[in-house]
């Protein structure tokens, strides 16, 4: 196997390495395979069997593609990497070409000891052909059958027949013992489980929903969230930010641990306690300190009673424009800034339903997995309207419901949405929200 030591022109800001490697493309694939099934590195994410490519990324987030195709009597593997730390990701090729030609070599020393050890028959003929691929591998002639033996040993007086049969007797312990060794030092059988991305407390400040997307991307699949209701101001730690994961009720595990890819992972989160009794539990305290007095105007009191009832008409349930005039006039448009904060202020937590599209999307921040999404109302080109906003959301996260659901959540969708009001943010002009339900129109 050689290593092209040099830096293959690409488009910028990307890596390229090449290796040529003295074996079939089947088997170097396999190889490929094998050593990114059981790496503590390097996850692989995708593959295709019949392109030979594989799709795979290091855990401190270098992200990889391995491609092989047939070169003279060998292949050629190549190593491609976008380069946004380009020395992170040079260290962490090298890293992976040092492992797989360790892998390469192995597979070799398999093959090559298997085609050693010729079948025969008759009586002990497992024990000699294991012991004759031994001594032709560390140069010693092949064991010698009864019959060759009674052979050489015919005519010799007894004292040097039984110092021939003694020797003879230690070299088949020798070697017993020797290939006993040879095949307890290889690769355990693969027991179906999988190792943890990343140490115990590599997740503690993540955010939940990163955190969650590394486990299944790494074959977990039993993993649920659990938000702990512990902040009060939130100056200490963000809300969503992970405290501790449970992998099978255990919190204290590295990346040489191997579980199950069933087996039960919580991630416990920083979050806000629930509010739904302490509105309840504040109105009782605010009729207990405000007890009609009796002489109100009886005009008032039947005006008052009618505005509450329509107010709590208002926010039962989930809010369109047909139930809701405050909605309405947001959804054509003609309302300003204050009105559309207004409105998020007062119907903060309520889900809204309305006919909208995907008008733009942008990845958050640096990751290549979540996604901002600016929503409009109406059909796609309509621009009247309330900068609507889904902010660090992933394809799961947009909740697709119904037929037509698209491979990629892309620009000018028309959709219809239930989401629930987080909050109005007046800097960017954005209403942010939380899906709920999204179907395509």
């Amino acid at each position: 196997m050689t290593d092209d030591d040099n830096v293959k022109p690409g488009p910028a800001g990307t890596i390229h390495r090449s290796i040529q490697v003295d074996a079939s493309v089947a088997d170097a694939y396999v190889a490929l395979k094998n050593l990114l099934s059981c790496s503590a590195t390097f996850m692989m994410s995708q593959w295709d069997d019949a392109k030979r490519t594989v799709s795979f990324s290091s855990f401190d987030g270098v992200e990889c593609v391995a491609s092989i195709s047939a070169l003279g009597d060998g292949c050629e593997v190549e190593i491609v990497s976008d380069a946004s730390d380009g020395d992170l990701a040079q260290r962490q090729i090298d890293n992976f070409i040092h492992d797989y030609q360790a892998q390469i070599n192995m597979a070799k020393i398999q093959r090559s000891s298997e085609s050693k050890i010729r079948p025969e028959s008759g009586p002990g003929s497992d024990l000699r052909k294991t012991l004759d691929g031994a001594r032709e591998r560390l140069g010693a002639p092949r064991t010698m059958t009864s019959s060759g033996i009674a052979q050489r040993t015919r005519g010799m007086s007894l004292a040097p027949k039984f110092v021939v049969g003694a020797i003879l007797f230690v070299l088949l312990i020798v070697f017993a013992c020797a290939i006993g060794s040879c095949g307890g030092s290889g690769s355990t059988p693969h027991d179906g489980k999988i190792s943890v991305p990343e140490s115990s407390d590599s997740f503690e400040d993540d955010n939940y929903k990163d955190v969650v997307d590394r486990l299944k991307s790494a074959g977990f699949t039993n993993v649920k969230t659990e938000g702990l209701g512990d902040l009060i101001t939130g100056f200490l730690h963000k809300e969503g930010e992970v405290k501790e994961v449970s992998v099978g009720g255990d919190v204290d595990y590295s990346t040489s641990d191997r579980f199950s890819p069933s087996v039960k992972i919580v991630v416990r989160y920083h979050s806000y306690p629930a509010d739904d009794d302490s509105s309840g539990k504040t109105e009782s305290q605010d009729a207990t300190a405000n007890p009609s007095s009796g002489n109100q105007d009886e005009a008032d009191g039947d005006s008052s009673s009618e505005s509450s009832s329509e107010s709590s008409t208002e926010v039962q349930g989930t809010i369109t424009a047909q139930n809701n005039q405050e909605f309405a006039q947001l959804l054509a448009g003609n309302d300003s800034s204050q009105a559309v904060g207004n409105f998020a202020n007062k119907y903060q937590g309520k889900e809204i339903e309305f006919d909208g599209y995907t008008a733009a999307v942008t990845h958050h921040d640096s990751y290549k997995t979540r996604f901002d999404y600016l929503i409009l109302a109406g059909d796609a080109g309509n621009t009247q309207s309330p900068n609507f906003h889904f902010s660090n959301v992933n394809y799961y996260d947009l909740h697709l419901k119904g037929g037509n659901i698209p491979d990629s959540f892309t620009t000018n969708l028309n959709i219809h949405v239930i989401a629930r009001i987080k909050n109005y943010d007046s800097a960017s002009d954005l209403l942010e929200l939380e899906p709920v339900s999204i179907t395509m129109r």
